[in-house]
């Protein structure tokens, strides 16, 4: 195996980062595979306020913004903050005690390192919402 070969890998898998939160240097990594359906359990009312917000082709093509992130805290902060906690490797107790300009960077951090996570297995969760919901969609038509 090439040395090149090794480079692509790591050019395809997301780097950690760190940032700080309530005096602590956070490491935030690539979810591991287990943690996945803990975090889609959580953010499913997220996802399901940015779907009804959005289009229908929407997609999480949306930007991560501050103001959105704060938007999300007013609506849905328990499952925010619960899945922020799971995507840091700590209890939501101590992400809920922090400085809300601490927990939008954390948040931001946690996509940046996510980001394919979230546009591969978030999106189609956010395309078949529709489906999956009685009565949601377009009305057969009958004649």
């Amino acid at each position: 195996m090439s040395d090149g070969r090794a480079d692509e890998m790591e050019v395809l898998a997301a780097a950690s980062t760190s940032v700080q939160y309530q005096g602590e240097v956070l490491v935030i990594s690539p979810l591991a595979v287990g943690l996945i359906p803990s975090v889609v359990r959580e953010l499913r009312p997220v996802v399901a306020a940015l779907r009804s917000a959005g289009s229908a082709d929407l997609a999480l093509e949306i930007e991560i913004s501050p103001e959105l992130v704060m938007d999300l805290i007013a609506d849905h902060a328990g499952p925010l903050f619960a899945a922020t906690a799971i995507c840091a490797g700590r209890d939501v107790k101590f992400i809920e005690k922090g400085d809300p300009a601490e927990f939008i960077e954390l948040v931001l951090k946690v996509v940046e390192v996510n980001r394919d996570f979230f546009t591969r297995q978030i999106s189609p969760l956010l395309a078949g919402l529709g489906t999956r919901i009685r009565g949601a969609g377009p009305t057969p038509f009958s004649s």
